[in-house]
């Protein structure tokens, strides 16, 4: 069973998958705010959707995404 996003906390894990690649990157929660959740290497997501917030390219949840984030599964 996984967590639900609003559950994220700071080092836990998450797949960030991306359109068009099967094998997801694994990523580490690095910080969680009221909206988002930003993982090691500068990756912002919401907290709502997993959606991929990147300003530079435009991506927000209320627009478009180029990714997006799951919970992984606990063991």
């Amino acid at each position: 069973m996984s967590k639900r996003l609003e559950e994220i906390a700071v080092g836990d894990f998450v797949s960030r998958r991306l359109g068009g690649v099967p094998i997801p990157m694994r990523l580490k929660v690095t910080e969680v705010t009221a909206d988002r959740i930003i993982c090691a290497g500068g990756w912002e997501f919401d907290r709502q959707t997993g959606a991929e917030i990147d300003e530079d390219l435009g991506w927000n949840p209320g627009r478009v995404t180029g990714s997006f984030i799951e919970p992984e599964p606990e063991p």
